[in-house]
């Protein structure tokens, strides 16, 4: 049976620049690093225990950077953790969504959408009926 996210894989321009604004963003460092040779290198943040955020730069594989793809972290607190955000440089804008529910969107330094809030839960499901 599928479904259980192993890993969220974003392909970007300037590594250690995306590694600084992951780590703003998490406030904690990549777990683990590796490189495939002179032109593509990754850095492995642990999202959840076995779920992980990669991100790699590999620019001659021609890999797409930015796009449709929204990594969404919850937090359970928004107002604070927008606080924490905005003090490490990094900003979005409060939204409400058709749920109802406040988050914050905001985007990495190649264009990749991230979303805060609260986690995702039944009453996304149960409004979308």
């Amino acid at each position: 049976m599928t479904g259980l996210v192993t890993a969220v894989h974003l392909y970007v321009t300037d590594l250690d620049r995306s590694t600084d604004f992951y780590s703003r963003l998490l406030g904690y460092g990549p777990a683990a690093a590796y490189d495939e040779g002179e032109n593509a290198h990754s850095a492995f943040f642990v999202l959840e225990q076995q779920t992980f955020l990669v991100l790699t730069w590999d620019p001659d594989r021609g890999r797409e950077v930015g796009g449709a793809v929204r990594l969404e972290l919850a937090a359970d607190e928004i107002e604070s953790e927008v606080e924490r955000l905005e003090t490490h440089g990094i900003s979005g804008l409060v939204t409400r969504t058709r749920f109802g529910t406040e988050v914050y969107d905001l985007a990495d330094p190649d264009g990749h959408l991230v979303r805060i809030g609260p986690a995702w839960t039944l009453h996304a499901i149960e409004g979308a009926v």
